[in-house]
């Protein structure tokens, strides 16, 4: 029964051993990298920068010409400036308290969009 006991004692001892060993040279895949940076054109304008982010995620969907969710038509140039001056679209997509937090069904824009929607309001919503 001590011979039992003692080789019960050595078994856990090992397994012990061995785990931390194996645990401790584990090394996180965590990247430390920073995330790349945001590439925002100086001067975006609705047709090469914004149309493509506002139709593949709002103005062939539910803001369409024929939908018009929210009264809202973001499917043509005049539509989006409406909806920029008149609605409260970049917050909507920034998801910021005064808004629906939009596009509604799906994630929050990526940030590169987000910025080039911004810096395209800021320079005046060239078309």
């Amino acid at each position: 029964m001590k011979s039992i006991k003692h080789i019960q004692l050595i078994s856990a001892t090992f397994l012990l051993v061995s785990a931390s060993a194996i645990f401790s040279s584990c090394k996180s895949t965590k990247s430390t990298t920073a995330a790349p940076a945001v590439t925002v054109p100086d001067a975006p304008t609705y047709a090469l920068h914004v149309k493509p982010i506002i139709d593949g995620s709002c103005g062939n969907k539910c803001h369409s010409a024929s939908r018009k969710a929210g009264d809202i038509d973001l499917s043509s140039y005049e539509g989006t400036k409406d909806g920029v001056t008149n609605h409260p679209l970049l917050k909507a997509i920034k998801h910021e308290d005064g808004a629906k937090a939009m596009p509604r069904f799906a994630g929050k824009l990526d940030d590169t969009s987000i910025a080039i929607i911004e810096k395209w309001i800021s320079t005046g919503m060239p078309q």
